[in-house]
């Protein structure tokens, strides 16, 4: 989206190279919904900067700002929407109940929830664990 930014003179076109063949597993972000996703197949590929040495996997210079423009803007719309259902349930000044949220009482919660840094506050980290874990 910011072809100022980028020298397309050296843009490599890259397939990743895998220890499988494909199909098995899905791509980073799910997109073909297959039975395993793709952090499943941790240790049944190459990591990382082995299997895409050149830190980008695909086409990228058949890349344009046109081609972003559609799903930028559905992000966008989708984003909005979040946001105002997000303010419409919880109205600026106003938050969810601390019982709603965790298991602990308010009262418990009260140095958690206040301003960072503001006297009588506390950081989450802080907190006692509960049950057996350690």
């Amino acid at each position: 989206m910011f072809g100022e930014m980028l020298d397309m003179s050296k843009a490599v076109e890259t397939v990743p190279d895998s220890l499988l063949p494909g199909g098995h597993f899905d791509c980073s972000v799910d997109t073909y919904q297959r039975p395993q996703r793709w952090e499943q197949g941790q240790g049944h590929n190459k990591i990382e900067i082995k299997g895409t040495p050149e830190g980008v996997v695909g086409s990228p210079t058949k890349g344009t700002a046109k081609k972003a423009k559609r799903p930028v803007a559905a992000f966008l719309k989708y984003l909005t929407l979040v946001y105002d259902e997000i303010l419409e349930a919880f109205p600026a000044g106003t938050q969810p109940k601390v019982e709603d949220v965790t298991v602990r009482d308010a009262k418990e919660m009260e140095p958690f929830l206040k301003e960072p840094m503001s006297p009588g506050w506390k950081s989450v980290y802080s907190l006692p664990l509960l049950g057996q874990i350690r």
